[in-house]
Protein backbone atom coordinates (compact mmCIF):
# COMPACT_ATOMS: atom_id res chain seq x y z
CA UNK A 1 0.00 0.00 0.00
CA UNK A 2 0.95 3.18 -1.03
CA UNK A 3 1.96 5.77 1.79
CA UNK A 4 2.22 9.54 1.26
CA UNK A 5 4.13 11.94 4.39
CA UNK A 6 4.55 15.20 3.51
CA UNK A 7 7.22 17.77 4.72
CA UNK A 8 8.54 21.36 4.04
CA UNK A 9 12.58 22.00 3.99
CA UNK A 10 13.06 24.83 5.40
CA UNK A 11 16.50 25.75 3.60
CA UNK A 12 14.65 25.83 0.37
CA UNK A 13 11.11 26.02 1.07
CA UNK A 14 10.83 23.11 -1.05
CA UNK A 15 7.61 20.31 -0.80
CA UNK A 16 8.72 16.69 0.15
CA UNK A 17 6.81 13.41 0.00
CA UNK A 18 8.21 10.35 2.22
CA UNK A 19 7.09 7.64 0.59
CA UNK A 20 7.44 3.79 -0.51
CA UNK A 21 7.14 4.56 -3.74
CA UNK A 22 7.79 7.13 -6.05
CA UNK A 23 4.49 7.65 -8.56
CA UNK A 24 4.77 6.90 -12.39
CA UNK A 25 2.68 10.13 -12.57
CA UNK A 26 5.52 12.41 -11.19
CA UNK A 27 7.24 15.53 -12.73
CA UNK A 28 9.51 15.97 -10.45
CA UNK A 29 11.09 12.85 -8.96
CA UNK A 30 13.54 14.57 -6.75
CA UNK A 31 10.30 15.62 -3.96
CA UNK A 32 9.85 12.12 -3.55
CA UNK A 33 12.17 10.34 -0.75
CA UNK A 34 12.22 6.67 -0.20
CA UNK A 35 14.97 5.58 1.89
CA UNK A 36 14.02 7.10 5.25
CA UNK A 37 12.40 5.18 8.55
CA UNK A 38 8.70 6.06 8.89
CA UNK A 39 9.40 7.06 12.47
CA UNK A 40 11.81 9.65 11.07
CA UNK A 41 9.43 10.48 8.01
CA UNK A 42 6.55 11.01 11.04
CA UNK A 43 8.99 13.00 12.98
CA UNK A 44 9.40 15.23 9.95
CA UNK A 45 6.16 15.85 8.97
CA UNK A 46 5.00 16.99 12.27
CA UNK A 47 7.90 19.17 13.20
CA UNK A 48 5.30 21.99 13.75
CA UNK A 49 7.32 25.54 13.63
CA UNK A 50 8.32 27.37 16.56
CA UNK A 51 6.82 24.43 18.56
CA UNK A 52 9.41 21.66 17.37
CA UNK A 53 13.08 21.74 16.07
CA UNK A 54 13.44 21.13 12.40
CA UNK A 55 13.69 17.47 12.15
CA UNK A 56 17.62 16.81 10.69
CA UNK A 57 17.71 14.25 7.92
CA UNK A 58 20.78 14.52 5.51
CA UNK A 59 21.02 18.16 4.15
CA UNK A 60 17.52 18.74 4.94
CA UNK A 61 15.92 20.30 7.82
CA UNK A 62 12.28 19.35 7.64
CA UNK A 63 9.17 21.35 9.03
CA UNK A 64 5.34 20.26 9.54
CA UNK A 65 3.88 19.07 5.90
CA UNK A 66 1.52 21.58 6.11
CA UNK A 67 2.73 24.71 5.94
CA UNK A 68 2.52 23.47 2.18
CA UNK A 69 -0.34 21.04 2.12
CA UNK A 70 -2.31 20.10 5.47
CA UNK A 71 -4.04 17.70 2.95
CA UNK A 72 -2.17 16.13 0.15
CA UNK A 73 -5.13 14.79 -1.85
CA UNK A 74 -2.91 15.31 -5.32
CA UNK A 75 -0.12 13.09 -3.84
CA UNK A 76 -2.46 10.49 -2.36
CA UNK A 77 -3.99 10.20 -6.02
CA UNK A 78 -0.89 10.29 -7.68
CA UNK A 79 -0.38 6.77 -6.04
CA UNK A 80 -3.50 5.80 -7.46
CA UNK A 81 -6.20 6.23 -5.31
CA UNK A 82 -10.23 6.17 -6.65
CA UNK A 83 -11.43 7.94 -3.57
CA UNK A 84 -10.02 10.77 -1.24
CA UNK A 85 -11.82 11.13 1.92
CA UNK A 86 -9.84 14.01 3.28
CA UNK A 87 -9.73 14.74 7.04
CA UNK A 88 -10.23 18.69 8.11
CA UNK A 89 -10.44 19.58 12.06
CA UNK A 90 -12.24 22.38 12.14
CA UNK A 91 -11.03 25.27 13.87
CA UNK A 92 -11.67 27.14 17.33
CA UNK A 93 -13.55 29.62 17.32
CA UNK A 94 -12.59 32.99 19.59
CA UNK A 95 -14.46 35.15 22.06
CA UNK A 96 -13.85 37.43 25.03
CA UNK A 97 -12.64 34.77 26.86
CA UNK A 98 -9.90 33.98 24.33
CA UNK A 99 -6.50 34.47 25.28
CA UNK A 100 -3.43 35.01 22.94
CA UNK A 101 -2.52 31.40 22.47
CA UNK A 102 -6.00 30.83 21.38
CA UNK A 103 -6.06 33.73 19.04
CA UNK A 104 -2.71 33.20 17.31
CA UNK A 105 -3.71 29.21 17.09
CA UNK A 106 -7.00 30.84 15.67
CA UNK A 107 -4.57 32.55 13.34
CA UNK A 108 -2.90 29.74 12.05
CA UNK A 109 -5.92 27.78 11.18
CA UNK A 110 -7.22 30.77 9.01
CA UNK A 111 -4.12 30.29 7.04
CA UNK A 112 -4.00 26.52 7.36
CA UNK A 113 -7.63 26.24 5.71
CA UNK A 114 -6.60 28.76 3.00
CA UNK A 115 -3.82 26.38 1.94
CA UNK A 116 -5.78 23.78 2.14
CA UNK A 117 -9.18 24.71 0.19
CA UNK A 118 -8.08 23.25 -3.30
CA UNK A 119 -7.59 20.21 -1.77
CA UNK A 120 -10.60 19.94 -0.45
CA UNK A 121 -12.41 20.78 -3.30
CA UNK A 122 -10.35 17.85 -4.62
CA UNK A 123 -11.34 15.03 -2.20
CA UNK A 124 -14.31 13.13 -3.02
CA UNK A 125 -15.36 13.92 0.80
CA UNK A 126 -14.39 16.00 3.71
CA UNK A 127 -15.30 15.03 7.05
CA UNK A 128 -14.91 17.47 9.56
CA UNK A 129 -14.35 16.73 13.05
CA UNK A 130 -14.21 18.97 16.36
CA UNK A 131 -12.49 18.67 18.67
CA UNK A 132 -13.63 20.81 21.32
CA UNK A 133 -10.35 23.60 21.74
CA UNK A 134 -8.20 20.76 22.26
CA UNK A 135 -4.55 22.38 22.01
CA UNK A 136 -1.88 21.09 19.89
CA UNK A 137 0.03 20.02 22.72
CA UNK A 138 -3.14 18.80 24.84
CA UNK A 139 -1.89 14.94 24.42
CA UNK A 140 -3.88 13.93 27.82
CA UNK A 141 -6.91 14.56 25.57
CA UNK A 142 -5.33 12.38 23.02
CA UNK A 143 -8.36 9.39 23.75
CA UNK A 144 -11.05 12.28 23.41
CA UNK A 145 -9.91 13.00 20.12
CA UNK A 146 -10.35 9.95 18.81
CA UNK A 147 -13.58 9.53 19.95
CA UNK A 148 -14.41 12.83 18.57
CA UNK A 149 -12.86 11.16 15.41
CA UNK A 150 -15.11 8.01 16.00
CA UNK A 151 -18.28 10.26 16.40
CA UNK A 152 -17.70 11.75 12.92
CA UNK A 153 -17.18 8.56 11.20
CA UNK A 154 -20.13 7.09 12.44
CA UNK A 155 -22.26 10.02 12.07
CA UNK A 156 -21.38 10.26 8.42
CA UNK A 157 -20.99 6.39 7.58
CA UNK A 158 -23.83 6.18 5.14
CA UNK A 159 -21.69 9.02 3.30
CA UNK A 160 -18.61 7.14 3.63
CA UNK A 161 -19.77 4.28 3.02
CA UNK A 162 -21.47 5.79 -0.37
CA UNK A 163 -18.25 6.98 -1.61
CA UNK A 164 -16.25 4.52 -1.13
CA UNK A 165 -18.83 1.78 -3.10
CA UNK A 166 -19.61 3.78 -6.37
Amino acid sequence: MPLVIPAVDVMNSKEYVFTNQIPEKAQDKSQYITEISIGKAVRASSSFPAVFCPCEYKEHKFLDGGILDNIPVLEVKKQGADKVIAINFKADDVDENSNMMDIGMRTIDIMGNKISEESLEQSDFVLTISTDKTGLLDVEKLDKCYQYGYQAVVQNWDKINSIINT
